[in-house]
């Protein structure tokens, strides 16, 4: 049993060495640190929306069209379902999940807030905590509104918010509505996330656009959550489901041709997402409403990598202990010949592992509450909380538990050998001490070249040609409710157009590279010349879209303004990929052909413009003329400065759209932003693989340094009979060169299989080849040349006399 006695006796030996227990220290703190980290992000990912009761029954309706250009799934679903679910005789509770933008104003001043409508059934689904008020009347009453606690501070500023809140008018989209019920906010791991709720039959939307949103098979404005009785089987309910949309209007919309080449598949399909796997069903990742979600094998591989950090931390300190307790034999052999029993010496040891363990964890603890904003930064989410039982608890098991090898190591020291001055290492000892190096620098070398192929392919995707030069153009998203049917916009787009500095402008339906989150795509069937049809993707856009982002016919024409003042409905451009598509073997054989009978007219081909990631392949598209378009590029005149032209804009918008947000974004940014997820990743993997090699370094100094200890009078025998520096530093160096070839075949080929993986995502990639790999193992020598250094230094300038002596 340990004593406070060994504790004391343990700190007087910790604090005698400084350079060891700062090592020591230092090495397990970080460890601790980084595993925190990444375990708090695991429990976050796992975390989600566990608060809901009974939320193994609840299911997010999810669909997909299979008639579509790359079909995709969707949790935002026509509302119709709704009542499929209500009607389909199975005991269950219903509600919709509609997301609108509404206008507060308050002193004069608007701003444009989130309002979510939801049916009374989402309070017994969800079970949100109420603070103050009654839910039900909320979303039952036609002027009833439901606020969380954050934003009912943020529009009335009180710190007691239920007292003073409750009873409040505020006015939205200039409808006088009441607070009737203060909601705590919804948990951060949550993927149903609303700040202000009213019920389908609030007054904010008239009675015959409410009944037909909720009536609609072909719209998707919203989400539908269903949670079903027990025992309800969730096969037999989307059967039902999938049922009813067979025989809805979607059916009508698929031509025969493409039924056919449908095959099995339904044209439209219908699932249900469980609620408690609904942060990791990538398979709804990026399209509108989604939110952030996560791939659960990537999010266990992170907790493993910390798990792996932890253990690498603590084999470092076993081998720093190990060769700190044979360091001290003498020691140990005296206090046996007084006495101490191996029991005794067990607990000094544990108690010195114990403090350091104990001190390593507050340290490491410290250290990530430091880093966890700039860690939660890195992953892009709302982390806030490290100090979970569990990890922390592992971290003091696994410091108390290191102690225990170097323990068993002083009961085993033999005393004749150790008073003789013999050393007491084991090959077995030794053979750990070289796999846990191996193992360090294998790991090193894994993450660190996927490190670097993810942050090549990255940089190459960002900056790959998108068919026009997207440095001079700024975009502008009209508000709400605004496109190039109303006066104001119409307005407004001639004004810019108007102001120094400005080229030309253009509005359309969408921009190159921004994700606006629909997961569908405008498409239309076309007939090819052999008979067949094909599919085009549709871009809507005006007639100045070419002109203003510089893209020039490859035969025919592009949009022109001075022709297309009244354009006819049947002009289309169409690009390379739809010239290959529809048969054609040059871009001159396009221009004046007619697709689907006399219906729609090519007038002109273009290159190919990239709309969306590369992870996308280049698709065939047809530009058609539209009115309804929201979006403004602005294309700057050479050498005028995009800042100056930002704020010339600026009194404009604020003329023709007053109180609403002006937010300028320059076409680039968009682009940038497909890739963000990939630029989190390649940091993430760099600092982890960063902190893997410091481990890795601090390992093989300690196994270098016990080396040359051990094998000094080996060494200087070998001075003695001739060998000269070099000689003795290749002795020092070449175990350690094995070792980083062992670790080098244990971990490129895999890396470069999860770098194949990753690549294949792609539709292009740079000839990336092997380098990653090479740069990898060379990171990987140099540490090891870094780590080596200093002792084989030492031993090529060990005296035979002194090593001798001691």
């Amino acid at each position: 049993m340990m004593s406070a006695r060994d504790f004391r006796i343990g700190w007087r030996l910790l604090a005698q060495q400084p350079a060891y227990s700062a090592a020591a220290l230092g090495g397990l703190a970080t460890g601790f640190a980084l595993c925190l980290l990444l375990l708090c992000l695991v429990r976050y990912s796992f975390s989600f929306d566990a608060a809901v009761p009974q939320a193994e029954r609840v299911y997010v309706l999810k669909h997909r069209l299979n008639f579509i250009p790359q079909p995709q799934w969707l949790e935002y679903t026509p509302f119709a379902l709704r009542d499929v679910a209500l009607r389909s005789g199975f005991p269950l509770q219903a509600s919709v999940f509609w997301p609108r933008k509404a206008t507060f104003e308050q002193d004069g001043r608007q701003q444009e807030l989130e309002i979510t409508a939801v049916d009374p059934a989402f309070a017994a689904i969800f079970q949100p905590r109420v603070l103050a008020g009654d839910l039900s009347a909320a979303l039952s009453r036609p002027d009833g509104l439901a606020v969380t606690e954050s934003m009912a501070r943020r529009l009335f500023g009180h710190a007691d918010v239920p007292e003073r809140v409750l009873g409040r008018d505020i006015a939205l989209d200039r409808q006088r509505l009441r607070v009737r019920a203060v909601l705590a906010d919804p948990p951060l791991a949550s993927t149903v996330s609303y700040a202000l709720l009213a019920g389908t039959g609030s007054v904010l939307w008239p009675a015959p656009q409410r009944d037909a949103a909720l009536a609609n098979w072909m719209g998707i404005a919203g989400k539908i959550y269903v949670k079903a009785g027990a025992g309800v089987s969730a096969e037999a309910l989307r059967g039902a489901l999938q049922t009813a949309t067979d025989q809805g209007p979607w059916n009508s919309l698929v031509p025969p041709q493409q039924r056919a080449a449908l095959g099995e598949r339904k044209p439209v399909e219908i699932a249900l997402g469980p609620l408690r796997d609904a942060y990791f069903d990538t398979t709804v990742a990026n399209t509108i409403g989604s939110g952030p979600r996560a791939d659960r094998r990537l999010v266990l591989g992170l907790g493993a990598v910390g798990l792996l950090i932890l253990l690498l931390a603590v084999s470092n300190y076993i081998s720093l202990a190990a060769v700190r307790t044979l360091q001290r034999q003498r020691e140990i052999a005296v206090r046996r010949v007084l006495g101490a029993s191996s029991g005794q010496l067990l607990a000094q040891f544990l108690a010195e592992s114990l403090l350091l363990s104990l001190g390593a964890t507050a340290l490491g603890v410290l250290l990530a509450w430091l880093l966890l904003p700039l860690f939660a930064a890195l992953v892009a989410r709302p982390l806030d909380d490290i100090f979970a039982p569990l990890p922390l608890v592992l971290c003091v098991l696994a410091g108390t538990a290191a102690g225990a090898y170097p323990g068993w190591l002083a009961c085993r020291v033999d005393m004749r050998q150790a008073l003789a001055q013999r050393s007491g290492d084991t090959r077995g000892s030794a053979g750990l001490r070289r796999v846990l190096t191996v193992s360090q620098l294998a790991l090193a070398m894994g993450l660190g070249s996927v490190a670097l192929a993810v942050a090549w392919q990255t940089r190459y995707a960002s900056e790959a040609a998108r068919g026009f030069d997207a440095a001079p153009l700024l975009v502008l998203e009209l508000p709400k409710g605004q496109d190039m049917r109303q006066p104001a916009s119409v307005a407004f787009r001639d004004a810019v157009l108007r102001l120094p500095g400005v080229a030309a402008v253009a509005d359309s339906r969408d921009v190159p590279g921004r994700d606006g989150g629909g997961g569908t795509r405008s498409s239309d069937i076309v007939q090819r010349g052999d008979g067949g049809s094909i599919s085009l993707e549709i871009r809507e856009v005006s007639a100045s879209f070419f002109d203003a982002y510089g893209v020039a016919a490859l035969a025919g024409r592009a949009f022109d303004p001075a022709i297309e003042r009244a354009p006819e409905a049947s002009a289309v451009v169409i690009n390379m990929a739809a010239v290959r598509a529809l048969g054609m073997a040059t871009a001159q054989q396009a221009p004046g052909r007619w697709l689907n009978g006399q219906a729609l007219q090519i007038v002109g081909v273009v290159p190919d413009i990239r709309w969306q990631s590369l992870r996308e392949p280049l698709l065939p598209v047809m530009y058609r003329l539209d009115p309804a378009n929201a979006m403004l590029t602005v294309r700057l005149a050479a050498g005028e400065d995009g800042a100056s032209v930002t704020e010339a804009v600026a009194p404009l918008w604020q003329r023709y759209f007053p109180g609403q947000v002006y937010a300028p974004k320059p076409l680039t940014a968009y682009a940038a932003s497909a890739y963000a997820d990939d630029r989190r990743m390649a940091s993430l993997l760099a600092w982890a693989s960063a902190a893997i090699f410091v481990l890795a370094a601090f390992g093989v100094y300690v196994l270098v340094a016990h080396n040359v200890q051990r094998r000094a009078r080996e060494i200087v025998l070998r001075k003695l009979h001739g060998a000269g520096r070099l000689a003795i530093g290749t002795l020092v160096v070449r175990e350690f060169l094995w070792l980083l070839a062992i670790a080098g075949v244990a971990a490129l080929p895999p890396a470069a299989l999860a770098i194949a993986r990753y690549l294949a995502a792609f539709s292009a990639h740079p000839p990336i080849g092997a380098w990653p790999l090479a740069l990898a193992l060379l990171a990987a020598a140099f540490v090891v040349a870094l780590a080596t250094a200093r002792h084989a230094w030492l031993a090529m300038r060990m005296a035979p006399a002194q090593a001798l002596r001691d």
